[in-house]
C-alpha cells in the first residue's frame, strides 16, 4: 500500500491551496507581475461592461416579452433583425425573443463566472506581492500605520 507521499500527484492535490485559478504560474520578476496584475484588471473591467451591456439587452427582452406576451397571437409584429425590419406575427417572434433572452442569461452566467476568476485572481496577486494601486485605500493600511519595513509593488 502506497501513501500520498509515495504518490506525488495526490500529494500536490492535498497540500495545492485552493485559490483562484490554481494559480498556475505566477509571474517571476516584479515587471511580469506588475503587467499580468494590470492585464487581469484590464480584462475584469471589459467583462464588467459587457456583462452590464447584456443584463440592459436581457431587460429588453423581457420588457417586450411583457408587452407581446398578452397579445393575439395572430396580430402583425415587427422584428429587427440583422438591420433589416420583418414582419411577423406574434406567435413567431415570442418563442424567438424568449429564447435570446435565455441565451444572454447563459451568456452573463458564464462571463460573470470568468469575471469573478479575473477578480479572484487580481486579488490572489495583490495579497501576494503587496500590491497597490495609486488612488485606492486598504483596510489594513489603518491597523498597521506605525509598521515599518511594509514593502510592496505600487501599480
Amino acid at each position: 500500500l502506497r501513501s500520498a507521499r509515495d504518490r506525488p500527484e495526490i500529494m500536490s492535490e492535498i497540500t495545492e491551496e485552493k485559490a483562484p485559478a490554481a494559480k498556475q504560474d505566477d509571474p517571476a520578476s516584479e515587471k511580469e507581475v506588475i503587467n499580468t496584475f494590470q492585464t487581469l484588471r484590464q480584462e475584469a473591467s471589459q467583462l464588467f461592461s459587457k456583462i452590464n451591456e447584456l443584463e440592459n439587452e436581457k431587460a429588453e427582452h423581457a420588457l417586450v416579452i411583457d408587452a407581446i406576451k398578452d397579445l393575439d397571437p395572430k396580430r402583425k409584429c415587427f422584428r429587427l433583425i440583422g438591420g433589416v425590419l420583418v414582419e411577423r406575427t406574434v406567435e413567431e417572434v415570442l418563442p424567438a425573443v424568449q429564447k435570446n433572452r435565455d441565451g444572454l442569461s447563459a451568456v452573463i452566467e458564464k462571463l460573470t463566472q470568468q469575471r469573478d476568476d479575473k477578480v479572484d485572481r487580481v486579488e490572489y496577486l495583490q495579497k501576494k506581492y503587496k500590491i497597490r494601486v495609486r488612488g485606492e485605500e486598504y483596510p489594513e493600511d489603518e491597523e498597521n500605520d506605525g509598521e515599518a519595513g511594509k514593502q510592496g509593488v505600487l501599480a
